[in-house]
């Protein structure tokens, strides 16, 4: 541009002028980059909302084929008899005729090319067939969800350890301990103590978050825990760490999962193969 200046074919204010649109557009296309994790984090939260509401919907008007939901039972095993689990469209078939079981105080790992259907048999997803048994009397007393990122409550550093049930009185001492068990000794020091109010999904990394849930898990001791990847951001070192005092606990376990480490820290395993197309 400063040659066609030179030789005057353009002024100096269509320059600036350039320059100031070429400031602009930069700055604009720069936000993708440097707000890009922050973008992702909005697109995974708006995806399950929508995964929601679609499950919320009342069934179209112009289906009138019958088509068959889990029947939930209390049990004393926690169990799937002959689950047939199909996407809110049935169109595809992800599981068939499935049956299996939770070894009581142990673990079962579900893996393979579908076990990206996770834990949706428990009725987050309806086209499904046959029963699911549950020997819980209340499951949202005796069952506990570690999902990938963990949920990181507003507030103090003792409302996430107790979280959900952050009106219990439990002693920093007790804390204290269960942090030492997930590797986090150090984090209420770092932080300013139990009842420090910060941003926790910024401060704290993607494995700490992890750890701090497990935390959370052995201080609520649940009959139940489902671990959807709970350990996919931690070195094995911690994950070993991790599921050996879940085993300690005596909690019931069910992983979703796909790391090679797995298999070694559960007493059954679970193959799933998808792949099956329905009506």
């Amino acid at each position: 541009m400063a040659p066609m200046y030179f030789a005057g074919e353009i002024k100096f204010g269509v320059v600036t002028q350039a320059e100031s649109a070429f400031v602009q557009v930069l700055s604009a296309l720069s936000i993708i980059v440097t707000q890009f994790e922050q973008l992702s984090n909005f697109v995974a939260g708006v995806t399950r909302l929508e995964t929601f509401a679609t499950a919320l919907e009342p069934p179209a008007k112009e289906k009138t084929v019958e088509r068959p939901d889990i029947e939930s039972v209390e049990d004393a095993r926690l169990a799937l008899d002959h689950i047939t689990l199909m996407t809110p469209d049935y169109r595809q078939t992800l599981v068939h005729d499935l049956s299996a079981e939770a070894p009581a105080g142990k673990g079962l790992l579900i893996t393979g090319r579908a076990a990206s259907a996770r834990a949706r048999c428990s009725g987050q997803w309806r086209g499904c067939g046959a029963r699911a048994r549950e020997d819980h009397p209340s499951p949202l007393s005796e069952m506990l969800f570690l999902p990938q990122r963990p949920y990181m409550v507003i507030g103090s550093l003792r409302e996430q350890l107790l979280y959900p049930q952050v009106d219990r009185e439990i002693g920093d001492a007790e804390l204290k301990t269960v942090l030492e068990k997930v590797n986090l000794a150090d984090l209420p020091e770092r932080v300013g103590g139990f009842d420090a109010e910060l941003d926790w999904g910024q401060l704290l990394s993607l494995g700490e978050q992890q750890r701090l849930a497990f935390a959370r898990l052995l201080l609520t001791r649940p009959g139940y825990a489902v671990l959807d990847e709970a350990t996919s951001a931690l070195d094995a070192p911690n994950e070993a760490l991790l599921y050996r005092e879940l085993q300690n606990a005596g909690t019931t376990y069910i992983s979703v999962g796909h790391r090679p480490s797995l298999p070694a820290y559960h007493d059954q395993v679970l193959e799933l193969q998808g792949g099956e197309t329905g009506a």
